[in-house]
């Protein structure tokens, strides 16, 4: 029961409404739940094809560097390559700290097997 002027429930008013909402609220916010859970999923594989893409190029950084300092030592490894390699470890090590694992997909993974097996990502 909202009135045309507030927009709140006129028994709940001033609070917050606290009436059940209507079926078509229901279905509406259950339809916007399935699109972000897609998003979430969309933007988690994202995140994990960019992890991996970076760490793959922080690694052939390393390894161009440490070939060099195999050949000729540190005169055959130019200044702009150490620099490189000096960004591709703090790289490394920003994606293998705590807060960057992937705490998605095994929370997906765990709901997948208590959901009757749905599949998702």
């Amino acid at each position: 029961m909202t009135t045309l002027f507030t927009g709140k429930c006129w028994r709940c008013w001033p609070g917050f409404c606290r009436c059940p909402p209507t079926a078509d609220e229901v279905e509406q916010m259950k339809g916007d739940i399935f699109l972000l859970d897609r998003e979430l999923l969309r933007e988690n594989r994202r995140a994990r094809e960019f992890g991996e893409a970076l760490k793959q190029l922080s690694n052939a950084i390393v390894a161009v560097r440490e070939a060099r300092m195999a050949d000729e030592g540190l005169d055959n490894v130019p200044p702009d390559l150490h620099d490189l390699f000096t960004q591709a470890q703090a790289s490394t090590a920003l994606l293998s700290e705590d807060r960057n694992q992937d705490r998605v997909a095994p929370l997906y993974r765990a709901i997948q097997h208590t959901d009757g097996g749905a599949v998702y990502e």
